[in-house]
């Protein structure tokens, strides 16, 4: 499967955002088109600008063909989807799917297209800024040559990882996928909280963005783990060990809400794959 021409199917927040990704990288070298039906102004913007031909139908593309589709629709309509691309823009003997609909087990989608390569995958929404981490699982149908195009897309963004069982893909949509919403709420606090203490709310910002930008830029060039780093800010009796009497303390507060917090998020993947 040599340079495949790939199909993205949905181009809202995450299809748009991983389609700006792999777009903006020097290391996607595909061949994309895209099919949705209610393209956004500035994702039609976008696709014009970077000469991609996009579509709102399957039936104008009808005598297309395509090696790879990229299912990024929202979980509700992917039967009608997966089985519109069967019927007339996929070559069932040697398509690759790669679907990034939440809780959508590989099963159901093998149910509406049997014969097919499927690969489910979960980025998250800093695919726009090459800086995912994507999950991926296929099935006993994928090829290794369709495994290294999987991974060419989204190395092309991020970071990616192999799942050992699909029943961990809802571990970690709630834990990854869902993972930025997490960091801009703690955003979202100390920015309100520093503009109690006094700051101007350009000023609060700065200070969160800049916090939470170089917080993890430490994280990634350290050899040092969390815990480790957590360590060399927390000096004996100074301010931070004082905060975290109160973020962790005995009884481990924060990590208990987080942990109640994820497990929701995974409740509902489980929940979405069982409609």
């Amino acid at each position: 499967m040599m340079n495949p021409k790939i199909l993205l199917v949905g181009c809202g927040k995450m299809g748009g955002g991983l389609l700006e990704g792999l777009i903006s990288s020097k290391n996607f070298n595909f061949e994309i088109e895209v099919l949705d039906p209610f393209i956004s102004k500035k994702n039609k913007d976008f696709l014009i600008n970077n000469n991609i031909n996009f579509f709102d139908s399957i039936e104008k593309k009808s005598k297309s063909s395509y090696q790879v589709a990229i299912i990024a629709t929202k979980p509700t309509i992917y039967e009608n989807v997966l089985s519109d691309l069967k019927n007339n823009l996929l070559k069932a003997e040697d398509a690759l799917i790669i679907s990034i609909l939440a809780g959508i087990k590989i099963d159901k989608i093998t149910n509406i297209i049997s014969d097919s390569a499927i690969v489910r995958a979960m980025p998250n929404i800093a695919v726009s800024v090459f800086d995912s981490m994507t999950a991926l699982i296929g099935n006993e149908k994928v090829t290794q040559e369709q495994i290294s195009t999987t991974e060419s897309i989204f190395e092309s963004v991020g970071e990616i990882t192999w799942l050992k069982k699909e029943s961990q893909m809802d571990s970690f949509t709630a834990i990854s996928g869902s993972g930025p919403a997490y960091f801009f709420y703690l955003m979202e606090c100390i920015v309100e909280i520093a503009i109690e203490e006094g700051f101007e709310k350009k000023v609060a910002n700065k200070i969160a963005r800049q916090l939470i930008l170089g917080s993890g830029n430490l994280l990634k060039t350290s050899s040092f783990d969390p815990k480790e780093l957590r360590d060399n800010v927390t000096s004996p009796n100074g301010t931070t060990e004082e905060a975290f009497k109160v973020l962790i303390g005995k009884e481990r507060h924060f990590y208990k809400l987080l942990n109640k917090a994820i497990k929701n998020a995974k409740n509902k993947s489980e929940e979405l794959g069982n409609f």
